[in-house]
């Protein structure tokens, strides 16, 4: 009997310490940092592999969760947003300026804006990464994510793809529309009317760097410095593409849709004007765009049928 004991002594040993050789080497693997080079050019050392991240920029929310990064909590104005709310049903919402809420999920890293007024707070609770939402294009901004939770090879696949559809998307819409086809994006905010410029979000990275649409000169012009232009009634009709997008919010007021200088755009005289809805197209994720590419895609082909 002691023959056999021991043997079996033995290996419950070896089993053990295997076991913890196993448990040491992955709590070695998650206590991992790496080194991140922030847009403000400052270096952040981050989790190698994150397990808790908050996610207070929105705009970045979607593209974490295509990468299926670890979220634990995330900016409650995703909600606004009809597709981010589904994505995000089963995860903790917060106020974004609520430095107490975002301590309490007990994160390892933290995203948000460098235009975070709470930044040094949020410095003291996590590792944090503060974006500057004007430095990346949306494509650059998902590589960037990419890097930060180690699926560099997942961002660099969705743009890929994304780029080939889109542009089969582009050559398709051309063909029915004519490819030297105008499109002006115009909304209205704070009793104002603007014109959106290619990088302004609210369908512009689908409409002209994804489809490869033109814009109308008169707008390329008054938006190059900006990317925004405030316009005049007066200025609608040289502002308005053969084709008009207009995000909606809650409370818009689109009153400059009911002036006669507006109706006899053509645009709007040959019905070529299309809302959309703000709580989606303000945000440039890759569920958000997939949306919003699906929705003008078929908004401009079944406008020329």
């Amino acid at each position: 009997m002691k023959k056999l004991l021991l043997p079996l002594l033995v290996l419950v040993l070896v089993l053990a310490a295997c076991s913890n050789g196993s448990e040491d080497k992955s709590s070695k693997k998650d206590s991992e940092k790496t080194t991140y080079k922030q847009d403000s050019g400052d270096k952040v050392k981050i989790p190698k592999n994150p397990k808790r991240i908050v996610v207070l920029g929105a705009t970045y929310a979607g593209g974490l969760k295509q990468l299926d990064a670890n979220i634990v909590g995330v900016a409650n104005i995703v909600d606004d947003s009809k597709v981010l709310k589904e994505k995000f049903k089963d995860v903790e919402k917060v106020d974004a300026e609520n430095v107490e809420s975002v301590a309490k999920l007990k994160s390892d890293l933290i995203i948000t804006y460098n235009t975070d007024k709470n930044l040094k707070k949020m410095k003291k609770i996590a590792p944090t990464v503060a974006f500057d939402y004007a430095k990346h294009d949306y494509k650059e901004q998902h590589l960037e994510l990419g890097k930060i939770v180690g699926k560099e090879d997942k961002a660099k696949k969705w743009v890929e793809d994304w780029e080939q559809k889109t542009k089969d998307d582009g050559k398709e819409i051309k063909d029915a529309i004519g490819a030297d086809t105008t499109v002006s994006i115009i909304k209205d905010f704070d009793k104002k009317i603007y014109a959106l410029g290619k990088t302004y979000g609210h369908g512009s990275e689908i409409l002209y760097d994804s489809f490869g649409l033109k814009m109308p000169e008169t707008v390329e012009k008054a938006t190059k410095e900006n990317d925004l232009a405030d316009i005049s009634e007066e200025e609608l009709p040289k502002m308005a593409g053969d084709y008009v997008v207009t995000p909606v919010a809650k409370g818009s007021d689109l009153s400059f849709e009911n002036k006669e200088i507006w109706k006899n755009t053509e645009a709007v005289q040959n019905n070529h004007t299309f809302k959309v809805d703000e709580g989606i197209y303000w945000l440039n994720d890759p569920y958000s765009l997939e949306y919003e590419r699906k929705d003008l895609k078929e908004k401009l082909l079944n406008s020329n049928s």
